[in-house]
C-alpha cells in the first residue's frame, strides 16, 4: 500500500472517529449545563413557592385554592404539561394550586432531587420542607423536556458538520494528493534516470521534510555511478589486460601442436602452463580488488594479532622465496613491546602483508635480503632491489601499472592496488620510498592513517 493511500486511509477512519468522539463530549457538557440550569430554576421556584403557600387562605379550605391559570390566548410554545408544583399542609393536605402537581407524591422522607416514574413517564423532582411551619414544596418537570432541549442543541451543531464532514475529507484527500506530488515528481525523476547519471536530484520543490531523503538519495547517486564506472574501467583494463596473455597462449599452443621438435614442443606447453597460471592469477586478484572496492567498511572489528599474520604471509611466499633464492627476515619489537595495534580483519591483513612481501621478492635479485620489521608505530618491507624512479612512485596503487624494471617480472599491477585497499578499511597508510639507507631498494611502511 502506497503512503497516499495510507494516509488517505488514516484521514477516512480518523475524522469520522474524532468527529464521533466530539459529538460525545458535546452531550455530555451540554447535558450538564442544562441539568445545571433547569436545576437551578427548580430550587429557585421552590423558594419562591415556599415564601408564598404561608400567605394562602386556609379559611377557604385546600381543596379550593387555586394559583392564577394562564389567560386565554396564544401561549407561544409554553410546555405548562412539562412542569408542575405542589403544596402540602403540616398535616399532609394537598394545596391544589396546579393541575399537575396533583400527580406529585408527597413522598415524605425524600429532600432536595429524586427521579420518578410517573404515567410512563420519567419526572425529576425537588423538594423542600419548612421545619418551622410544616409546609412541604415539590417542583417537578419531564426530562424529556430537557432530553429534547440536549438533542435539539446537539442536531444544531451535528447536522453542519454532517453536511460538512465529506467536504472537509475531500478537501483534505485533495491536500493530500497536492502534497505527495513532489514525491511522485522525484520518483519519476529517478526512473527516468541513467544507472550512471551522478547529476544530484534537485531540491526546488522537495518539502523541507524529504530534503534529507533526497540528499541521502544523492550520495547513494553518486555512489552507484562510481560503481558503475570502478566495474566499467575494471572491465575494460581486464580485457586490455587479458588479450595479451591470451593471445600468446594461442600462439604458444598452436607452436606446441605444430612444432616438429620435441624440445620447442616441450617448451611452448612450458609456456602454456606458466600462462595459465599467469591468467589465473589475474582473475583471482580482480576477485580480490572487486570484492574489496564494492566494501565500504570492514563487517566486523577484532584486535588483530600480527604474529599469524606474518607467518600466513610468508608461508604463501615461501615458494617463491625458495625459487628466487631470496632471503626473507621478519624483525619484532624488544621484548614487551607490541607490533604495530590494529583492530580488523586478520585474513585480509594477511592479504596485505602477502603482496606487498610478494613484489619485494620478486623484484629483488637472487641472494638478497627481504627484511620486515614490525614496530608499535608501523610496519617497514625493505627489498634489495633495484628500486623505482621518483616519477613512477606516485602512481605505484594505480590499477595494472607497472613501471620501469618491472616489466621483466610477471604481474599485473595489481597488488599494491589490492594491499592499499586493505589498508584503507583498517584506517592504515602505505608509503612508497627508495631506500636511502646506501642500499638499493623499496621501503614500503604501513603505519596509521593521518600519521605520515
Amino acid at each position: 500500500m502506497t503512503l497516499q493511500r495510507r494516509l488517505i486511509l488514516a484521514v477516512l477512519i480518523a475524522t469520522p472517529v474524532v468527529w464521533l468522539l466530539t459529538i460525545g463530549l458535546t452531550y455530555v457538557r451540554a447535558r450538564h449545563e442544562i441539568n445545571e440550569l433547569y436545576d437551578t430554576d427548580m430550587v429557585r421556584m421552590a423558594l419562591q413557592m415556599h415564601s408564598v403557600v404561608p400567605m394562602v387562605d386556609l379559611a377557604a379550605g385546600p381543596s379550593r385554592t387555586r394559583l392564577p391559570q394562564p389567560a386565554e390566548g396564544d401561549q407561544g410554545d409554553a410546555g405548562l404539561g412539562d412542569l408542575a408544583i405542589a403544596a402540602w399542609l403540616p398535616d399532609g393536605q394537598p394545596l391544589h394550586i396546579d393541575p399537575e402537581g396533583d400527580r406529585l407524591p408527597r413522598a415524605p422522607g425524600v429532600k432536595g432531587f429524586t427521579d420518578t416514574v410517573l404515567d410512563h413517564q420519567r419526572w425529576r423532582l425537588y423538594y423542600l420542607d419548612d421545619p418551622d411551619t410544616g409546609w412541604r414544596v415539590c417542583v417537578g418537570q419531564q426530562l424529556a423536556e430537557r432530553n429534547e432541549l440536549i438533542l435539539s442543541y446537539i442536531a444544531a451543531q451535528v447536522l453542519p458538520w454532517a453536511a460538512g464532514l465529506p467536504l472537509l475529507i475531500g478537501l483534505l484527500i485533495w491536500f493530500m494528493r497536492r502534497a505527495m506530488a513532489p514525491v511522485r515528481a522525484l520518483s519519476s525523476d529517478i526512473e527516468r534516470r541513467a544507472p550512471d547519471d551522478r547529476q544530484p536530484l534537485s531540491l526546488a520543490a522537495v518539502p523541507g521534510e524529504l530534503a534529507p531523503l533526497v540528499h541521502a538519495m544523492n550520495r547513494l547517486l553518486a555512489r552507484v555511478s562510481d560503481s558503475i564506472e570502478h566495474e566499467r574501467r575494471l572491465t575494460a583494463d581486464a580485457a586490455h589486460e587479458m588479450r595479451t596473455p591470451l593471445a600468446a597462449l594461442k600462439a604458444q599452443w598452436e607452436l606446441a601442436e605444430r612444432s616438429p621438435d620435441a624440445a620447442e614442443r616441450d617448451q611452448a606447453r612450458a609456456n602454456v602452463a606458466a600462462g595459465i597460471d599467469r591468467i589465473g592469477r589475474l582473475v583471482s586478484q580482480l576477485l580480490t580488488l572487486s570484492r574489496l572496492e564494492d566494501a565500504s567498511a570492514l563487517p566486523t572489528r577484532q584486535p588483530v594479532s600480527w604474529l599469524p599474520v606474518a607467518q600466513q604471509a610468508l608461508s604463501d611466499c615461501l615458494a617463491l622465496a625458495q625459487q628466487k633464492r631470496v632471503d626473507v627476515e621478519l624483525e619484532w619489537p624488544e621484548q614487551g613491546g607490541e607490533p604495530l595495534p590494529v583492530a580488523g580483519d586478520a585474513n585480509l591483513l594477511s592479504l596485505l602483508l602477502r603482496n606487498l612481501l610478494d613484489n619485494a621478492i620478486r623484484y629483488s635479485p637472487p641472494g638478497a635480503l627481504v627484511t620486515v620489521d614490525f614496530q608499535p608505530d608501523g610496519i617497514t618491507v625493505r627489498d634489495q632491489g633495484p628500486g623505482i624512479a621518483p616519477a613512477v612512485l606516485a602512481r605505484l596503487g594505480d590499477r595494472f601499472f607497472r613501471g620501469g624494471g618491472a616489466q621483466r617480472e610477471h604481474g599485473h599491477g595489481l597488488g599494491v592496488s589490492i594491499a592499499l585497499r586493505v589498508a584503507r578499511l583498517h584506517g592504515l597508510d602505505l608509503a612508497f620510498a627508495n631506500r636511502t639507507d646506501g642500499a638499493t631498494g623499496l621501503v614500503v611502511t604501513i603505519a596509521r592513517g593521518g600519521t605520515q
